[in-house]
């Protein structure tokens, strides 16, 4: 057990009759809690409150500025709070429930004096022995703890002597685990544990805005974090988070504890979430190279991409991928990455431009095939030897938005044409036999068409540029 802790209650008043709040608005509520103390744990005997760990806070204006602070959070996610700080779980609940004050701190080592006046009923106990106290003819706290121990003992048992310790503000309840000195860690937990990991989207930003606080205080930032997902009855489920290079955007941190949480469904119902910084950086410029080409910083390009990203999905960011299939159209595919492919994305050099045959230049750029996602019918007027002599460009001129086709000629054209080179086979798939051919138009546009030898159609599988 560590010494100089403090701990807050944060109780949320339910008027008799009305239903409780729901699992996503007691996860929202823990989520704004975390902005204002590390460790936020839902109390097991009552559901509408809270315990937050009020430790160490002496930089924050002391406990009653982390009260003000919890009071003003529970504001801010729709909840009207009675906050209380004590040296004890059964001080800081009783504190919650006087009636002139949202807030209510007992100072240190003052928790005997404040309970001596408060009604037994506060005592967390079994309902048969608080009608044996009240037979005795005790009404508070500072009667029952009046009586001497033996008397006690003798008369009502180990329960009775619990709960003479109780009265007395000695409590041996503490729902947190000591924390390892210079760690950067929140911890929220559900109660009951939650069937999805729906409310961690409420209480994910809280942790990230709690551990990045605790960082800033010693000038330093996140660079790889760890997201411990707690299921009862099973092993802590752990999960890195690794930012391209360290950041305290909370866009971005955000983001990635999302993909970490999605990347694997939880073994069970979630009963607590923790997030502890397992590494952390300095928040300084990088010295850029005079000689080097620059390079986009990493975590200012996650967060730019962001909405990109919930706009078009994980696709926005993708490479080609080499699949070695038999036909043209499938030899490469994309692969999406989304944001965790942009570490990968600002280290990698651009490759050296290729040679281009027949060329003494260096600013001659090579020819790319835009090829089409699904291979459009063509018009092919044919000569006499079957080679493509014409085509009617009529058809294919609003084929694709926005003139997609570059300089895609709108009516009907000759055309100069290079092939055939013949692809047939893929009897485990699906038997293909095909003529491409390379076409130019008299403008000076090139595309790539093939006719199926089977039904004898042409069809538009790309273009150069």
């Amino acid at each position: 057990m560590y010494t100089n802790r403090r701990i807050a209650c944060i109780r949320i008043p339910v008027p008799t009759g009305d239903p409780a709040p729901g699992a996503e608005a007691r996860a929202a509520l823990a989520g704004a809690l975390l902005g204002a103390a590390p460790r936020v744990i839902a109390v097991r005997e009552y559901p509408c409150a809270f315990w937050a760990d009020a430790a160490g806070m002496e930089l924050l204006g002391g406990d009653e500025a982390v009260a003000r602070r919890l009071a003003r959070a529970a504001e801010a996610a729709g909840f009207a709070a009675r906050v209380g700080i004590a040296d004890s779980c059964i001080a800081a609940a009783a504190a919650t429930r006087e009636r002139t004050h949202a807030t209510r701190v007992v100072p240190r080592g003052r928790d005997a004096q404040y309970l001596l006046r408060r009604s037994l009923s506060l005592l967390p106990i079994e309902p048969s022995l608080r009608g044996a106290l009240y037979l005795l003819g005790l009404r508070t706290c500072g009667d029952l703890a009046a009586l001497p121990p033996a008397e006690i003992e003798l008369r009502l048992g180990d329960e009775g002597l619990r709960a003479w310790r109780l009265a007395q503000g000695r409590d041996d309840r503490w729902p947190f685990r000591p924390p390892a000195p210079g760690t950067a860690e929140a911890e929220a937990e559900f109660e009951p544990p939650v069937d999805s990991a729906e409310p961690l989207r409420f209480v994910l930003p809280g942790l990230i805005a709690s551990v990045t606080a605790q960082l800033a205080a010693r000038q330093r930032i996140p660079a790889r974090l760890r997201l411990t997902l707690r299921v009862p009855d099973a092993a802590d489920d752990d999960r890195e988070v690794r930012p391209a290079r360290p950041t305290a955007d909370p866009r971005v941190l955000a983001d990635l504890c999302r993909r970490a949480v999605e990347d694997r469904a939880p073994a069970g119902p979630l009963c607590s979430v923790r997030l502890v910084a397992e590494e952390d950086g300095v928040a300084r410029a990088d010295q850029l190279d005079a000689f080097a080409a620059p390079a986009p910083d990493p975590g200012a390009l996650h967060a730019a991409l962001l909405p990109v990203f919930a706009r078009w999905g994980d696709g926005a960011l993708s490479t080609a991928v080499r699949h070695g299939a038999h036909l043209p159209g499938e030899h490469a595919g994309w692969a999406a990455h989304g944001s965790a492919g942009i570490g990968a994305f600002t280290a990698a050099a651009p490759a050296p431009d290729p040679p281009v045959a027949g060329s003494g230049f260096r600013n001659v750029l090579p020819l790319c095939l835009r090829r089409l996602t699904e291979p459009l019918s063509l018009t092919v007027r044919q000569d006499a030897e079957g080679r493509p002599a014409g085509v009617d460009g009529a058809a294919l001129a609003n084929a694709l938005p926005d003139g997609g086709m570059g300089t895609y000629p709108p009516r009907l054209w000759k055309t100069r044409a290079e092939g055939p080179e013949r692809v047939s086979g893929g009897w485990w798939a699906r038997a293909e036999a095909r003529e491409y051919w390379r076409l130019e138009s008299e403008e000076g546009w090139l595309g790539l068409v093939y006719r199926d030898a089977a039904t004898g159609l042409w069809y538009l599988e790309g273009w150069f540029d």
